[in-house]
């Protein structure tokens, strides 16, 4: 190294320092930052001249030209980063099943003194005291009392129901507002890290805010991720695009509006904008509310219609093999064949048919029948009974598998913090690192220019 080239050297050790310590203070800064991955300083040795010619090659002994930084690398393990992406969809997706089937299972309240369970055991009571006393009216009048109940409970659970589909809807309404916003904003940060690239200036700011808004889109819709050679990310859903470079695709819900029209075949969908079509292969929140809408609310509508149409089979048929006080077959108690629609069809009680002969008119032997029915195989009690099982196993299962899996998500972030957070004592071993190499690199500075100056100055007359 000659005395001149040694300034040289010692400039560049300056600067390459001095972009680490502002470095360093960058990670520092932006250490409790949401997204933010930690930034490297990669350098590497300047040599001489690659090109020999008279007064360009160097001396075989040459120590090199000094130091000059190469780039400035975002610290991200790829397999973490998709692993994340992966347990965040999950968690996404298993968190919003379990609020949907709580929140259906709400309707039930059971067990409870104001269940439809207790009603339909008052309801059999009632049949047991007109069995006991067929001449009493006030009994008679209960009975229906007790009849009327149980469809209104059956109509409110067919309305909770719908609401809790209404506001569901609502909710995947602003998913979709979410998720085109967020698409956009994918787009144009596409675009600028492309530009920043191709103009050779630092862009991991700008890609550090692309990543987290592509991770709340994976968790919104389970889009796909794929990387391009300009360091594009684009995002597809079941194959389809939903952001290609700069440019975005927007989501529309479309399909059943209300709770029967998913129940009868009219699915509430996500379709796109541009050409109508349904989007297919949809995850993450928007795909557990997809699942919610047209499966898990109108299977339990669907239930409920089931212990409708029993218990109004179960009772019209059985009164209709009594007789009246008059004499006369029983006629239909109830009607309708679903929760929505069931109603107590006479408010006369002369029209229960308690008596098993024509001819004995205070005869409780069919009342005393009916009051049986609670207990019969494949009967409304046992339909109802089997449905608390099921949506009891259900929510649980859905609570355990999000619990769990909000414990994997939390591991694998951890894993992503330790990979590609900012360490504030690995920042602060680097910052003191930094600062003594810039101020040696000035003491080298200092000591070139005091031999020059006894080189010049010194030297000779």
């Amino acid at each position: 190294m000659s005395t001149f080239s040694g300034i040289n050297t010692a400039l560049t050790a300056l600067r390459t320092q001095r972009q680490g310590l502002e470095l360093a203070g960058q990670n520092i800064a932006n250490a409790g930052t949401e997204g933010y991955t930690r930034q490297r300083l990669e350098t590497t040795p300047v040599g001489g001249s690659q090109v020999p010619a008279l007064w360009s090659t160097p001396d075989k002994n040459s120590t090199g030209q000094g130091v000059q930084v190469t780039s400035v690398n975002r610290l991200q393990d790829a397999y973490v980063e998709a692993r994340v992406r992966t347990e965040h969809e999950r968690n996404a997706s298993l968190t919003t099943t379990s609020e949907v089937l709580t929140d259906a299972q709400t309707v039930y309240n059971e067990p409870s003194d104001n269940g439809l369970q207790a009603q339909l055991t008052n309801l059999w009571a009632g049949f047991t005291d007109v069995g006991d006393n067929p001449g009493d009216q006030g009994a008679r009048t209960q009975l229906l009392t007790r009849a009327q109940s149980v469809a209104n409970s059956l109509g409110n659970a067919a309305s909770e129901l719908s609401g809790q589909f209404d506001g569901r809807r609502t909710q995947l309404g602003g998913t979709a507002s979410d998720i085109n916003a967020a698409a956009q904003r994918l787009a144009d940060l596409n675009n600028s890290v492309v530009r920043a690239k191709a103009a050779g200036v630092s862009y991991n700011e700008l890609a550090d805010q692309r990543d987290t808004v592509a991770l709340s889109l994976v968790e919104m819709t389970g889009a796909q991720v794929t990387r391009t050679p300009d360091d594009a990310v684009n995002l597809t859903i079941g194959g389809s695009s939903l952001v290609t470079g700069a440019t975005a695709r927007q989501l529309a819900v479309a399909g059943g509006t209300t709770i029967t029209d998913a129940q009868g075949g009219n699915a509430v969908t996500l379709q796109w904008t541009d050409n109508a079509t349904a989007v297919t292969g949809t995850g993450g929140k928007a795909g557990a509310l997809l699942t919610g809408l047209n499966t898990t609310l109108t299977d339990q509508l669907t239930r409920f219609d089931n212990v409708a149409k029993t218990l109004v089979n179960q009772v019209n048929t059985a009164n209709a093999a009594g007789f009246t006080a008059a004499g006369v077959a029983g006629g239909a108690l109830m009607s309708g064949t679903t929760a929505a629609g069931i109603a107590v069809t006479t408010t006369d009680p002369k029209a229960i048919a308690a008596s098993s002969s024509a001819t004995k008119a205070l005869d409780g032997g069919n009342a005393d029948v009916m009051a049986r029915l609670g207990s019969a195989t494949g009967g409304a009690d046992q339909v109802y009974q089997t449905n608390v099982a099921d949506i009891g196993m259900k929510v649980k299962a859905a609570a355990q598998a999000a619990a769990t899996q909000g414990t994997i998500t939390d591991q694998v972030d951890a894993a992503r913090s330790a990979a590609s957070g900012v360490n504030l004592d690995e920042e602060l071993t680097s910052m003191l690192s930094y600062q003594r190499s810039y101020e040696a690199a000035a003491k080298v500075m200092s000591a070139v220019d005091s031999m020059l100056d006894t080189l010049i100055n010194r030297m000779g007359a």
